[in-house]
């Protein structure tokens, strides 16, 4: 993962799944950050990625990165891990983790499991944005 850089154009949000990919994207100001659409985990879902990022000129992208309730490590955060990296790699973009522990949950209360991933994604994009407009 690279070095969480101050940018100044829109950021992509993902809550990763084996499955699904669940995708929200912030405003301009980096502000507010909204559901986007999920994506099928497929052998095209990086070139999707990297399209989407051009279309809609990102420049950072923040994954939820899965912890355990205690902050430790599991399998599922040691694949996401992964696929942070192959994610930098494919997109030569910033990629940043951000603690994803209790979004599904909340995500649940919002949705009833109709666009969860999109939401799970919006709501670990507006904590990134919300954390990083304190510092």
């Amino acid at each position: 993962m690279g070095e969480d850089i101050k940018t100044t154009g829109k950021i992509l949000g993902i809550d990763y799944g084996t499955k699904n990919i669940g995708l929200a994207i912030s405003d301009s100001e980096q502000r507010q950050a909204f559901v986007y659409n999920t994506l099928k985990v497929s052998g095209k879902l990086f070139n999707e990625i990297k399209d989407l990022c051009a279309r809609e000129e990102i420049d950072k992208i923040v994954v939820g990165l899965p912890l355990g309730m205690k902050g430790d490590y599991t399998e599922k955060t040691n694949e996401t891990l992964y696929f942070i990296e192959e994610l930098e790699a494919q997109t030569e973009k910033i990629v940043v983790a951000e603690d994803e522990r209790l979004t599904s949950v909340e995500a649940d209360k919002r949705t009833n499991w109709s666009g969860r991933d999109e939401e799970s994604a919006r709501i670990i994009l507006q904590q990134y944005l919300d954390r990083k407009s304190n510092e």
